[in-house]
């Protein structure tokens, strides 16, 4: 009986690990083959999860390709239109190397995030183009 489980969790575990190897397989090769230039925030695709080196040696020049600021582009105090799990607005702080964005949980209140070239582990705000006080301020409308 612990024969047959040990060898059932083992083929399930085997499975698995098929399906998460073509998984990311199928990304890797959306990301190569078909990734649309960024005009909306809705066309930077979801950031997969993985190493430091294949983030910075692929991910983050096919965002820049597509149309994503890179880090030394950005302007202290500029809003930012771009995709970010909370916010499609941002404005860059060059003191704290951050993102400061307002998101709605339990009310309004600001927050920060990184650029993408800084990966963290947490949401990355990916900027796309230069947005304007009034898209900060309708923010919060």
């Amino acid at each position: 009986m612990e024969t047959e489980q040990l060898e059932f969790k083992l083929k399930a575990e085997a499975q698995l690990q098929q399906v998460r190897e073509e998984r990311k397989k199928r990304i890797r090769e959306y990301w190569e083959k078909e990734l649309p230039m960024f005009n909306n925030p809705e066309d930077v695709p979801d950031l997969p999860q993985v190493d430091e080196r294949e983030w910075k040696e692929f991910y983050v020049p096919k965002l820049i390709e597509c149309g994503a600021i890179p880090k030394k582009d950005l302007i202290h105090n500029q809003v930012y239109i771009g995709n970010h799990r909370n916010t499609t607005v941002a404005r860059w702080n060059i003191d704290t190397n951050k993102f400061d964005h307002m998101r709605y949980k339990f009310g309004w209140r600001e927050d920060v995030c990184n650029h993408f070239e800084d990966d963290d582990g947490f949401a990355l705000f990916v900027p796309i183009k230069l947005g304007t006080e009034d898209d900060w301020n309708n923010k919060l409308k």
